[in-house]
């Protein structure tokens, strides 16, 4: 049987829009064209028409708003969501990318793409002999279209991972017909094109009277069989009933001109032109290795091999004075990581080592410091050598482009592939699933010359970007950014990836065991307390099975969502006794799966934990941690608290922390020279106090209250944060007038405050960035919005990523600074962590006094140090920087 592809335009352009937009990256074009839905609309569809070999294709769009459906149901889809700005271009360079690579698509006046496609389905079951038809959409309303004939390919993450539904599997998931699916719409409704159903009926119910009456239709002409407050509820919502499943039923007899079904032909030149025109570089080199799409290779200039020698062994002949080394390992944590192959290139050419076991050639090249070399990730390759076994000399590696590239753009990730999106390159390279595969299907043990190669490309791209990113650093005035704060962290951090955190295993099983009695206690309460409502195989852990207890069988009240989240919970858990257990069930829950059981397969041979310190993740410049996340961990919590007891000292030490008191509200009065805060801040006064007596105009020998101290707080830390009258109200419990009283006493008290925070929307919006006192940028796309919620949005980004990004990087400029004056004394005392604005050591105690005079000394002097090197001379830091210190021999002790 020969295959046709009928895709839901609109859906998958929506679907490729937020599955990219949720990474934190809008994909634009030099001048600003975004195209993030279109590259990934182009990505997935040529991987589809290659991969499941299509005769044909046909796009179907939504052509305008309004269709026969509004006529009939005035506010047909009016809950939705305004469309995203940078979606609204895309709608029409998605039809120019069909159009380019010769693909068909469509669109009609008063009808939705749905029923263009479902029109098509029908003709091609009814009149083409030997076809099928596979439906691409994220549309469950779809499934009333599958038959022996037709199937459904239903987007199950982003725009990847596809699960195939035909009869078989919607009985599974739905236990309906597909004729029947609209039947099913038409007593739940949906959301989401606002169709009301029935109210109070939920999907359990709706299926459950499908089975018995089969129809809606049948469930009115037997109404009297059903009894109570469903009967009443069905009554009730008789109408809408009817008129939801005439709505959600798709029109299979629309008019269509000119409907061929021909062998796709895609036009790879003007495909080729198209992605040249948007930039999008990276694609070309996928597109030609899809043999399946792509048969007109003859006259598209694909770039040269690049010539390189397999080596068995490493020779130091090859050696220069500079050179740049790609290495390449699969796992996500590279603490476990493997060299699965190795590149080197300098002036002498390039070469490549399939095995790095026993090479020790190779070893005295890593050791020896004339040798310099460029990496990308040193960390990572570093790490990936003391796993091999391999010495190294860590300071002959003098350069990091992912750090570099970082520097210059936080908001593209982290990964080679995306050097072309820092700085333009004439290159292309493969993504690592198109040569490797992807999850389950991963495979190192691929060919050869198809690794060797692809490994020398990323090379390739390492050595080509470099001079380009140096020159766009110094141009950006970023370079000593890069040069003297974020490149000599990357060692602070390695190091104390290395040393790791003893954990207490016995404290652990004690806690695992503890919270897994609790959760089954709760369990049990809350069965006793759902007797009727739930049998044995019911998932507490479940959202979806919680949804439908508390909405449709409960009938408690939620939102157009359904959220099961803690917020929507904590509203209704006065009406009723099982939502407060749901609640601590779900808080027990997260502390078992994610810092209890969950560590376990953290620790290593030597009882340690060792994260890694993700520095190119944020947008501001702070560090997060992963495998596993140690900054999460609560101390507000007291369940989560518990869980820092697994943290142990060594025994010949003890775990010292050291917090920036009130950082970043610091640097505001610094940034801001806001003179009162300043004068505060010197004169080492409590400022939530201060602020307390200037909101509420009271006089120096009243005593605040706790209260007052308590919501001059939430302005204190607010007012960085962007915080508007509702929010205030919200917070306090107070009428939004009073809020505004508030926060104009605030300003009135603080007046350069407000200057400050207008001056720096200001040259945000003219420059399209904001930036910290040492020059990193953040790009603020949602400035440029014209719609109030995004560009506040923008305008709150504006204000805190100078003030957050600068203490980001005073905190930085202490740990190298700290870790320096370590090494000239010879301390074996070392850093263990870094959370937010606090810094934990482990400190010998014969060390003590000279340790704590070099952490402190540092720490406060940091502001100025970074000053010098953004050479900021001139600037005269007046604000006091004050740490918080505490011991202790396990985390929990520490605060």
């Amino acid at each position: 049987m020969k295959k046709i592809l009928l895709v839901d335009g609109n859906s998958l352009l929506f679907r490729a829009y937020y599955a990219s937009a949720y990474s934190g990256v809008i994909l634009k074009t030099s001048n600003g064209i975004p195209t993030n839905a279109v590259y990934s609309f182009a990505n997935m569809l040529t991987s589809l028409v290659s991969d499941r070999d299509y005769h044909d294709v046909k796009v179907a769009f939504d052509k305008s708003k309004k269709t026969f459906r509004h006529d009939k149901l005035e506010n047909y889809k009016a809950g939705r969501s305004a469309t995203p700005e940078e979606l609204i271009p895309q709608f029409q360079i998605v039809r120019e990318f069909l159009d380019s690579a010769n693909i068909t698509w469509c669109e009609k006046e008063n009808y939705e793409a749905d029923d263009l496609i479902g029109t098509m389905a029908r003709i091609i079951e009814n009149h083409c002999n030997g076809f099928e038809v596979e439906i691409l959409t994220s549309d469950k309303d779809m499934f009333q279209l599958i038959t022996d004939k037709t199937k459904i390919l239903l987007p199950k993450l982003g725009t990847s991972d596809l699960e195939l539904f035909g009869e078989a599997e919607l009985m599974t998931k739905w236990e309906v017909a597909p004729k029947h699916v609209v039947d099913l719409k038409g007593l739940m409704g949906d959301p989401s094109d606002n169709l009301k159903g029935v109210e109070g009926v939920g999907k359990k119910t709706a299926i459950k009277l499908l089975k018995e009456f089969i129809t809606v239709e049948g469930i009115y002409e037997n109404i009297d069989a059903i009894s109570g407050k469903l009967q009443e509820k069905l009554i009730n919502g008789k109408e809408s009933a009817f008129l939801c499943k005439e709505i959600a039923t798709i029109n299979c007899d629309v008019e269509m001109e000119e409907l061929k079904f021909d062998r796709i032909n895609v036009n790879l030149n003007g495909l080729i032109n198209f992605l040249e025109k948007y930039e999008m570089v990276s694609l070309v080199k996928r597109l030609t290795n899809r043999v399946g799409v792509i048969n007109k290779l003859e006259d598209v200039k694909v770039k040269e091999k690049i010539k390189y020698q397999q080596l068995v062994k490493w020779d130091n002949s090859y050696a220069s004075e500079f050179n740049f080394i790609y290495v390449e390992s699969l796992e996500e944590n590279y603490h476990k990581g493997e060299i699965i192959g190795l590149a080197i290139a300098n002036e002498k050419g390039y070469f490549y080592l399939d095995t790095v076991k026993d090479d020790t050639e190779l070893e005295a090249f890593l050791i020896n410091s004339d040798f310099k070399k460029a990496t990308y990730d040193i960390k990572k390759v570093v790490t990936l050598f003391a796993n091999a076994q391999i010495n190294f000399n860590y300071d002959s590696f003098i350069y990091d482009a992912m750090v570099a590239a970082y520097v210059l753009n936080p908001n593209i990730t982290s990964r080679i592939q995306n050097l072309f999106n820092i700085v333009q390159m004439d290159l292309l390279l493969d993504e690592d699933e198109l040569v490797y595969g992807k999850g389950a299907k991963q495979n190192k043990e691929i060919d050869l010359e198809l690794k060797s190669l692809f490994i020398v490309s990323k090379l390739e791209v390492l050595k080509t970007s470099y001079d380009l990113i140096l020159n766009s650093l110094k141009e950006n005035e970023q370079f000593e950014l890069y040069q003297d704060i974020e490149l000599p962290l990357v060692k602070v951090l390695f190091e104390m990836e290395q040393k790791g955190i003893l954990i207490d295993k016995l404290e652990l099983d004690k806690q695992t065991a503890l919270t897994l009695s609790k959760i089954e206690e709760i369990e049990k309460k809350m069965r006793v307390v759902l007797t009727g409502y739930i049998d044995d195989s019911f998932n507490f852990a479940s959202p979806k099975q919680i949804k439908e207890l508390l909405f449709d069988q409960l009938g408690l009240p939620s939102n157009k969502k359904q959220s099961t989240d803690r917020e929507a919970l904590e509203r209704i858990v006065h009406l009723h006794p099982v939502v407060n257990l749901l609640l601590e069930h779900r808080k027990l829950n997260k502390l078992y799966s994610t810092y209890l059981r969950g560590f376990e397969k953290f620790i290593f041979s030597d009882h340690k934990v060792h994260t890694i310190f993700n520095q190119t993740l944020t947008n501001t410049g702070r560090l997060s941690s992963s495998e596993p996340n140690i900054q999460n961990i609560s101390v507000k919590d007291d369940l989560q608290k518990e869980a820092r007891k697994i943290f142990i000292s060594n025994p010949d030490t003890k775990f010292y922390s050291f917090d920036y008191s009130q950082i970043e509200l610091r640097v505001l009065a610094q940034l801001g020279h806001e003179d009162t805060l300043l004068s505060i801040f010197g004169s080492d006064r409590d400022i939530h106090t201060e602020a307390a007596r200037k909101i509420f105009n009271l006089a120096d020998d009243i005593e605040i209250t706790s209260d007052q101290r308590r919501i001059a707080k939430v302005f204190n830390f607010g007012i960085i944060y962007g915080l508007s009258d509702f929010g205030l109200s919200n917070d306090l419990k107070i009428s939004i007038p009073e809020a505004r009283q508030f926060i104009e006493e605030y300003y009135n008290s603080f007046p350069k405050l407000m200057l400050y925070k207008n001056s720096l929307i200001k040259e945000a919006m003219e420059k399209g960035y904001a930036s910290t006192f040492a020059n990193r940028k953040r790009i603020i796309n949602e400035l440029a919005s014209t719609n109030f919620m995004v560009k506040s949005f923008g305008n709150r980004i504006a204000v805190n990523m100078p003030i957050q990004g600068t203490a980001a990087d005073i905190l930085k400029v202490a740990m190298i600074n700290i870790s320096n004056a370590f090494a000239t004394q010879n301390l074996k005392s070392y850093m263990v962590t870094q959370i937010h604005d606090e810094i934990i050591f482990e400190i010998y105690e014969s060390e003590v006094q000279t340790a704590l005079e070099i952490i402190e000394a540092n720490m406060k002097t940091a502001f100025k140090d970074l000053a010098k090197i953004v050479k900021k001379d001139e600037t005269e830091i007046n604000i006091k920087l004050e740490v918080n210190e505490s011991k202790g021999n396990n985390w929990f002790e520490l605060k």
